[in-house]
């Protein structure tokens, strides 16, 4: 562990209430909602605050924190945008303190569960967060991945060139064809092709369900 002195990254005397008030419309955002067990969400922000006090940030009270900030950045409460993959097959965070919002009751998903294996349908975005003609970035889990809304539809493919690796998601649509932004080597969202030789990139299997949109990766 760092012996560097800890940076408060919240004000002197923040309370649950506080923590629910920011991160509660951030994780509905991700497509999840606090536990269902409203004691067990008091206790676990109880837990945070505690942590809060000793190192000056919400880091989740059932992880290792190593000492390192570019590392511990993935155990900071909500957690959720740095584990989707992991999340999505245990329909919640690590400790359960955020379920999915399909999860009726949460009470059963607390503490360690078993992770269920096989490819899981991941949330990326509502149907609205894209236009056509649009494309984001994400990452699911390690995956690099260009989400891309043409003519209502939508599709995921590898977000980088397989020329000379840039990213995808920084150029721009010619009707389904995704344009490099460095070369201009052009992608079919499609199916990934190009008429380059042995340079398809990856799709991913796209769903739209209840107003959101959802990408298939393997678990």
């Amino acid at each position: 562990m760092s012996d560097a002195p800890a940076r408060r990254r919240f004000r002197q005397g923040t309370t649950a209430d506080d923590l629910k008030s920011y991160m509660v419309p951030f994780v509905e955002r991700l497509g999840y909602r606090l536990n269902t067990d409203s004691g067990f969400v008091d206790a676990v922000l109880s837990s945070e605050l505690e942590i809060l006090a000793e190192t000056g940030d919400v880091y989740c009270p059932c992880r290792i924190r190593t000492g390192e900030s570019k590392e511990d950045i993935a155990i900071i409460c909500p957690c959720i945008p740095f584990h989707l993959d992991e999340f999505a097959t245990l329909r919640k965070c690590w400790c359960g303190l955020f379920i999915r919002t399909d999860v009726e009751d949460g009470s059963a998903l607390e503490g360690v569960i078993e992770q269920s294996a096989g490819p899981v349908d991941v949330r990326a975005a509502a149907f609205d967060d894209l236009v056509d003609g649009q494309v984001r970035h994400i990452k699911i889990g390690k995956r690099d991945i260009a989400l891309v809304r043409v003519a209502g539809e939508y599709f995921a493919l590898s977000n980088v060139c397989r020329h000379a690796f840039a990213p995808l998601a920084d150029g721009f649509l010619d009707g389904h064809h995704l344009i490099c932004p460095w070369h201009g080597w052009r992608y079919d969202v499609r199916d990934g092709t190009t008429d380059h030789p042995d340079s398809d990139v990856r799709t991913y299997p796209v769903t739209v369900r209840d107003g959101e949109v959802f990408v298939r990766v393997g678990a």
